[in-house]
C-alpha cells in the first residue's frame, strides 16, 4: 500500500528529529494470502491444523507402511511450517512493520522493534534487482523478480529493505529518485569545480570516468553509460563489449552516477 498511514509514535518521533517533512508513502509487509485482519486467527488455526495433519500422516505412514512413502508428507509439512512461520499473517511483529517515505527521507523497521531513519541528501544507497528467467528453446520468460535496497546513514547505521515490503517495483524507484533529486546538484557542482567523486568501482571527474583498475576513459570516447542485465556498463565508442561492467549492487547511488555521467558525456 502506498497511501500514507499514521506512523507509530516511535517512527513519528524519529521522523520529527530528522526533519523529514511530510509523509508521502507507506508500504506494508507483503502477505502471501489476501486475508483480512479479522480473519487472521482463522488463517493461523487452519494452517496449523493442515501442517499437523501432514506431519501426523507422515509419522503413521513411516510406522505402518514404509519410510519411503512417509517422506513426501513429512517434507511438505516441514516446508509449510517454515513458510507459515515467515508470513506476516502468522508473525504479528513482522506484520506491524512499515516502510515510510517522507519528503526528505525515510523511516523503516529493520529487525524486531528497531527503526532506521535517514535524509535523502545524506544516505548512501545500494540497489539490486534479480530477475528469474525460464529459458525454453530459446524463449526467455521472466517469472519472478527480487529487489533489495541497502542504505547506509552517515553514522554507519544500516538498513536492508527487501520484498518483505509489498510493492518493491514502486518503492525501489521512489527511493532511488528521491536520493538522486537530493544529491545530483551537489555532486554536479563538485565535478564542475574540478573535483572527483567516487561511486564504488567508478570515479567521475571532468576529464573522464575511471574504472576499478585505475584506467581513465575520456568523455569524448564514451558512447553510452547504462544499466544492462544487473551491470552498470560504460561503453567505449566503436566497441560492442563494455569497457567496464561492475554489478549494480556495487555502485552506490546508481541513479546519481548515471545522471552525472550522462551530463558529462554530453558536454
Amino acid at each position: 500500500m502506498t497511501v500514507p498511514t499514521s506512523p507509530s509514535p516511535a517512527a513519528n518521533a524519529l521522523a520529527t528529529r530528522h526533519r523529514l517533512g511530510n509523509l508521502e508513502h507507506t508500504f506494508r509487509p507483503e502477505s502471501e494470502v489476501g486475508v483480512q485482519e479479522k480473519y487472521r486467527i482463522w488463517f493461523i488455526v487452519g494452517s496449523l491444523v493442515g501442517i499437523a495433519a501432514l506431519l501426523v500422516s507422515g509419522v503413521l505412514l513411516w510406522v505402518k507402511v514404509h519410510w519411503g512413502v512417509a517422506i513426501f508428507p513429512l517434507w511438505i509439512g516441514v516446508l509449510a511450517a517454515w513458510a507459515v512461520s515467515q508470513s506476516p499473517l502468522f508473525r504479528s511483529r513482522l506484520a506491524a512493520r512499515r516502510l515510510h517515505l517522507y519528503e526528505h527521507g525515510l523511516v523503516v523497521n529493520t529487525s524486531g522493534s528497531g527503526l532506521f531513519a535517514a535524509r535523502w541528501e545524506r544516505v548512501v544507497l545500494y540497489q539490486e534487482t534479480v530477475q528469474e528467467v525460464i529459458d525454453y528453446k530459446g524463449t526467455r520468460t521472466p517469472v519472478r523478480s527480487a529487489h533489495v535496497s541497502r542504505l547506509v546513514a552517515p553514522g554507519g547505521s544500516k538498513a536492508r529493505i527487501t520484498d518483505v515490503y509489498a510493492g518493491s517495483h514502486t518503492w525501489g524507484p521512489l527511493i532511488a529518485e528521491a536520493v538522486a533529486r537530493a544529491q545530483v546538484e551537489k555532486v554536479w557542482k563538485l565535478v564542475r569545480e574540478g573535483g572527483t567523486v567516487g561511486f564504488g568501482p567508478y570515479k567521475l571527474s571532468g576529464p573522464g570516468v575511471t574504472n576499478a583498475s585505475g584506467e581513465v576513459l575520456p568523455w569524448r570516447d564514451v558512447s553510452e553509460v547504462a544499466v544492462r542485465g544487473g551491470m552498470v556498463c560504460v561503453w567505449r565508442s566503436g566497441r560492442t563489449k563494455a569497457w567496464a561492467a561492475p554489478k549494480a549492487e556495487q555502485v552506490p547511488n546508481v541513479l546519481v552516477f548515471l545522471t552525472i555521467a550522462d551530463n558529462l558525456r554530453r558536454r
